[in-house]
């Protein structure tokens, strides 16, 4: 008996196992400026604060595939921005509307602002995650 609760304690001290994240990006309309992924962990920061992890391509048209490692296991939530004049920012129309290319995990729809953090969410565990998002302009 005392060996299964050692065990089952020793098992709680250990780490969790971080996690790999393919996403692939569909529906780019050309390949202009640059792709800008911002990854985060903390709902009250989605999707305009301070990101746990980003990353910046080269635009490329049709589908991109691209890969996020070691993450540890928890809930995220995914924006895309893509920066086709690659100025660093979303460009917008005198009403305020997108000018450029976004999305958002689980395809989360925009409706007068961003979608919010748990509509966006998606798990990551141990191992290796796939996830899609439609580029909508």
């Amino acid at each position: 008996m005392r060996l299964v609760l050692l065990i089952t304690a020793w098992l709680y001290i250990l780490p969790a196992h971080a996690g790999d994240l393919e996403i692939t990006i569909q529906g780019l309309r050309n390949s202009d400026g640059m792709m800008r992924l911002a990854l985060f962990d903390k709902p009250g920061e989605f999707p305009r604060g301070q990101d746990m992890r980003d990353h910046d391509i080269a635009a490329k048209s049709g589908d991109v595939v691209l890969v996020f490692k070691d993450l540890k296991p928890g809930t995220y939530a995914l924006a895309i921005h893509h920066d086709e004049n690659a100025n660093k920012s979303m460009d917008t129309n005198f009403i305020g509307l997108p000018l450029e290319g976004y999305g958002f995990s689980n395809n989360a729809r925009v409706f007068f602002g961003p979608p919010s953090f748990d509509a966006a969410a998606f798990r990551i565990s141990s191992g290796h995650s796939k996830i899609s998002l439609k580029v909508v302009y």
